[in-house]
């Protein structure tokens, strides 16, 4: 592949290997921000589930507040295995990124466990460690205009 691309350099064709180049790097910046947009409407789908969960909480049974805590950690392990590994770029100097998911999860499982007991009070305690998490996250992500 190398040795074609300096014969292809060779015969005077490097204004077109310049385009060529320029044009990947080009389509490489989109992909990048549509990565970080990506990451942002996950953890906003994820922060509005949050909201609903705390809802439920507030006002409904201990089996239907699960159910939407299930659903809330459902939507954080998307972000984890999606966004988990390779962490968009606003995140680089985060060296608590990867530990995050974990802490989250665990978090979220406490809270089903508390709400198991029946003790709203402790787990919207819980949950508030959450919520700071995911509107960090949002904020850290929102996509440049």
């Amino acid at each position: 592949m190398l040795a074609s691309i300096v014969r292809f350099c060779r015969r005077g064709s490097r204004t077109v290997l310049a385009a060529v180049l320029a044009q990947a790097l080009l389509l490489s910046a989109p992909a990048k921000a549509d990565e970080l947009a990506d990451f942002h409407a996950a953890v906003e789908r994820a922060l509005d589930q949050y909201h609903f969960a705390l809802t439920t909480l507030e006002s409904s049974s201990q089996e239907r507040t699960a159910a939407e805590v299930l659903r809330l950690r459902q939507a954080w392990q998307e972000i984890a295995d999606r966004f988990g590994a390779q962490r968009p770029a606003v995140f680089a100097d985060d060296g608590d990124y990867g530990g995050m998911f974990m802490q989250i999860d665990v978090r979220l499982v406490g809270v089903l466990l508390v709400i198991d007991l029946g003790n709203r009070d402790a787990a919207r305690s819980a949950l508030a460690p959450v919520e700071e998490t995911l509107t960090r996250l949002a904020a850290r992500s929102t996509p440049p205009r």
